[in-house]
This record gives structure tokens, sequence and C-alpha cells, in this order.
């Protein structure tokens, strides 16, 4: 069965609030068998609302509405929907009834702007909101169910645990069994091209999706149907066939985040880490500790951002700066060493670099040189970026978590 998003707001639209409830209310139902046809943001009009709920009705089985349910003038939903279904708005004493007390909690009374909340088309059967004061609203309309909730994120979220379970209820859902292999080191169109004749192979109930991110490239596999234990098996059986063909972008660890792998190694292996930071400002250390229990393998870090605090320090020579340039793969595997010895820890981690994209002293804006310290060795490598100056911070620190990733 499918179903359509629709967001209402013009502060969506213009950008002054972000749009998350679309994407969590697509996650749940994907999660129930419930594949999402299309999520559409619109303006606060009813001309708007009702020509794309009209078009929605047209493709899918349920349609999922978010905001204009407050008691404000701007608050049209209800209003839209009585023209829509040819109905009226009546006063519902439950849900006054439960308003009073919500704002006799809070030593609150009603005014006649809440009161409006309380009406309420006649033919709707209303959802309770346990978290605020606007009611959810759910019509059968020929064979299909529009769903209306607040804009209210926590709202609407305890809403929705409610409409789950009645569509569970109502209707016989799909099975949906969703499956991820977390990849690093590559690039899309090499991972792409690396798995060309097993992707080729899939059986066509499987549906494949690329999903790059900052940190990792996650391959996620998709298959719906009756039987789960039968879905579960297929897909386990056809990533049991990719992890050969990954080799090394094959993630050791199963994760997402590149904190969260390297926080799972160091616990396998009992180890300690460390880190001497220049361009990316402590943010390597940020991640790091991001983690719950990074203090039992996490013992410190410097953030030498000044040449004299790398002298100092860090007993940088001189002479080696001089020689090299502060952003040089030397001078941070110097970095790396120092941090190792001063904190006594197993690995290290060290960063120099431009962050900004202006080219300073010879060196191109968005270079950046890391080196990794580990029990034996020190390995070090140079990047360029060329996004903002925060994302090349973010994108190095992802790059100098990943390379070491791939020493372990």
């Amino acid at each position: 069965m499918k179903a359509d998003i629709i967001t209402i707001g013009d502060e969506i639209l213009i950008g002054q609030t972000l749009d998350t409830n679309s994407a969590w209310i697509g996650n749940e139902l994907e999660s129930n068998g419930i594949h999402v046809n299309q999520i559409t943001s619109i303006s606060d009009s009813s001309d708007h609302i009702i020509s794309c709920l009209s078009n929605s009705l047209e493709n899918v089985d349920f349609v999922f509405i978010t905001g204009g349910l407050g008691p404000t003038k701007d608050d049209i939903t209800k209003k839209t929907l009585c023209d829509f279904f040819e109905d009226e708005l009546v006063l519902n004493q439950e849900v006054l009834a439960k308003i009073t007390h919500y704002f006799a909690e809070r030593g609150r009374t009603v005014n006649d702007y809440t009161k409006l909340q309380a009406f309420v088309p006649s033919r709707c059967q209303v959802i309770t909101n346990h978290k605020g004061t606007a009611p959810g609203m759910w019509f059968d309309y020929n064979g299909k169910v529009i769903v209306s909730m607040p804009g209210v994120p926590h709202e609407m979220k305890n809403m929705m645990l409610f409409v789950i379970n009645e569509l569970k209820r109502k209707y016989n859902l799909l099975e949906i069994v969703h499956k991820t292999v977390y990849t690093r080191g590559v690039i899309e169109s090499v991972l792409a091209e690396t798995i060309a004749e097993w992707e080729e192979a899939l059986p066509k109930e499987i549906k494949l999706a690329y999903l790059p991110s900052i940190s990792c490239l996650m391959l996620r596999l998709s298959v719906r149907g009756t039987d789960k234990l039968f879905l579960e098996n297929l897909i386990d059986k056809n990533i049991q066939s990719l992890k050969p063909l990954l080799g090394k972008y094959y993630s050791p660890v199963q994760k997402r985040l590149s904190e969260e792998v390297v926080a799972e190694l160091l616990f396998q292996k009992k180890a300690t880490i460390s880190t001497a930071e220049s361009c990316t400002g402590g943010n390597i250390a940020k991640m790091l500790t991001s983690i719950s229990g990074s203090s039992s393998y996490f013992l410190g870090s410097l953030v030498a951002y000044s040449t004299q605090v790398k002298k100092e320090m860090l007993n940088i020579s001189p002479e080696l700066i001089s020689t090299y340039g502060v952003v040089s793969e030397e001078v941070v595997c110097e970095m790396a060493l120092s941090s190792k010895k001063i904190f006594n820890s197993d690995y290290a981690v060290a960063t120099s670099g431009l962050a900004s994209n202006e080219d300073l002293d010879g060196v191109k804006g968005g270079t950046i040189c890391f080196a990794v310290a580990t029990p034996n060795e020190v390995f070090s490598q140079t990047v360029v970026f060329n996004t903002s100056r925060q994302e090349n911070i973010q994108r190095a620190s992802n790059k100098v978590l990943n390379y070491l990733i791939s020493l372990f």
C-alpha cells in the first residue's frame, strides 16, 4: 500500500522551519510496510491544500498531513478539510474537556482562541493529543484514509503511534525488511563499478539504494512481502555474496558514524588514543568523546593551532617546520608521534592545514595534512577540499578517522 505525506506551512517553504516531520513519518511508514510515494510541502492556502490532497487521493491509499491546526487565523487546515469533505465543524466536548484540563494543570484558563481547537469536522475520528491541545483527525474516504496531525513534532509523533497501530489492525500491511551494508574509503561511482555484476544479478524483489554520507557510503537493501523470515534470509544471502566483492571497502564495524567504528575497534583492542590538532581545532577529539564510554580509550588532546605551540608544546623542531612548512606530512607525523608520547597512548592522530579555501604562503586553500601513529608505525596523507570552511573541517575529521579505521 502507498502513502503521500503533505506538510503545510509557509515557514517551511521559506526555510524558517526545517521539515523533520516528513522524514520521521516516512521512516515509520516504510518500517511498517507502507511505501511512501511522495512528500510535498505546501503553503497555507485552502486551494493549494485541496489541490494537493485531491492529487494524492488519485494515486495512494493513505495521506498524512501535518501543520495548520493551531488556534490562530492562519491555521486553516480544519476548515479546508471541512470544505473538501463537505462537512462542518462541531464542538467536541471531550476535546474541550481535555484542553481545559491541560490548561488547568498549568494554571491557565482557556480563551476563545484556544476553544476553537475543540471544534472538529463532524464526520472525522478524533485522535487524542496527549502532548498538546490540537486534536488529530482521521477521515475514511472512498476506501482511503486521510490523517491530519499538528505540525509540532513531539505531538505528531505521539499520534502516529496510535495511527500506525490502527492501520495495522485494519489493513493487511506487507512485511518490509531493510538491511544496510556500510562501506568506507570508496566513492559512489567506484563502488557501483565494483559491484556491477552482483547488482545486475540481484533478485527483482530486492531494491538497492546507494546512500552516501560524509562518514561512509551505505548500501541499503530493501524487500517487501508476506513472509518476513523468507525476506530476511533472501537479503542475508545476497549480503554474504556481496562482502567478498567489497574487499577493503567493507567496514569492519557496521555502523554509520566513523567515531562509533573507532570506538568499537579500540574497545576490542583495549587500546587508547590521543590527538594533536591544528586546522581541525579539536573537532576530532569532540567526535571521539561524543561516544558513551570514551573515557576508557580517549586520553587527551592538544589543539596546537599556532606554530609557536607546535614548537613549544609538541616539541616540533623549528628546522623541520622551516624545511617543510607547517602544512606538511613531515610535520604532522612528528605531531602524532609527540601526542602519542605525551599522552602515552597506543594510537594518535594529528592534523595541520588550511581549513579555508584561501591560498596562504604558497599552500593551496583547503589543503590538509594528517598523520596516524599506530603502536609500531606512523602513516600520513594529504587531502585537498574545496567546500566551506566548516565542511572542510568535518570532511577532514572523517577522513582521518576512516584512515585510522583502515589501519586496524
